[in-house]
């Protein structure tokens, strides 16, 4: 039930993200279109891949709420580590194609009229932003979620680009438009590089990278209760809000009565975890 709840408020947050995605994605391509603005254009898709993200993450939080069953025994949360995937190749997508296009526009330069109540309005996304970071930061933060890490730091990049474009922006009437296309080019190569870090952040997940933080939780809990000679390594497997671990454990303490049993419950009532044990050979090995 825990995890269902879980789940279900990490969709809403998703969804509220998308929506606040799709406004900005119109105000700002209203001002980009209206400034003849290639760096505001280029952060308006940019809006428009977040909402695209956030989507994608509302759909993969529903789907690994479905029930486990005969195939999938420990449930669908694997979908999660997934579905960082697709964001993550949708974030270094988005990058390379605002690179081609700001590019373009350096070459080949137009004019960019330049107006205060436009710099006020990117202005304005910039602050909408900031409120994002912070609610990332906190829903994360409550559900361990690598989806929500990886949209809160997007939400830092697109701040510090959002402020960077409304000096540049500002800076256009004296300097001349070509500040505007490397501004937009700065931009495009931050959310590049954004989406190369994450995509392997993505790809390590996926593959079954160890998780440290969850090997030392699992760790501290074996020395509180005692076992930790007993215990030869530890492993971990992440399924979304499921975590399985398996213990290799000496086979001296394995027939020990009650050892099991009492790990197992240890692991259920503290990590709500999922325990399996093995023997693998003495202690004194």
């Amino acid at each position: 039930m825990r995890t269902i709840t879980t789940g279900r408020k990490k969709s809403l947050i998703c969804a509220l993200a998308a929506a606040a995605d799709l406004a900005l994605f119109s105000v700002k391509l209203f001002v980009a279109v209206s400034s003849n603005s290639i760096s505001i254009y280029v952060d308006s898709l940019n809006s428009l891949a977040d909402m695209l993200v956030a989507v994608i993450a509302v759909v993969g939080f529903r789907v690994a709420l479905m029930p486990a069953d005969d195939k999938h025994p420990f449930g669908y949360g694997k979908i999660e580590e997934v579905v960082n995937l697709l964001l993550s190749l949708v974030i270094l997508l988005t990058g390379l194609a605002f690179v081609y296009t700001s590019l373009q526009r350096l070459l080949y330069p137009v004019p960019v009229w330049y107006m205060f109540k436009y710099a006020l309005l990117i202005a304005a996304t910039a602050a909408v932003k900031l409120a994002m970071v912070f609610g990332f930061g906190a829903a994360e933060k409550k559900f361990n979620s690598a989806i929500l890490k990886n949209m809160k730091i997007d939400s830092i990049l697109d701040f510090f680009i959002s402020v960077c474009i409304v000096v540049s922006f500002t800076l256009t009437q004296k300097l001349g438009y070509s500040i505007d296309s490397l501004m937009g080019l700065v931009a495009s190569i931050i959310i590049v590089i954004s989406g190369v870090k994450s995509l392997i952040s993505s790809l390590g997940l996926l593959i079954g990278k160890s998780q440290d933080d969850d090997i030392e939780r699992a760790k501290s809990l074996i020395k509180e209760a005692g076992l930790a000679d007993a215990v030869r390594e530890i492993y971990c497997h992440s399924y979304g809000e499921t975590k399985v671990y398996n213990l290799v454990i000496n086979a001296d303490a394995f027939h020990t009565d009650g050892l099991t049993d009492k790990l197992q419950n240890v692991f259920r009532e503290r990590l709500s975890a999922q325990l399996y044990i093995k023997s693998g050979g003495s202690e004194n090995e």
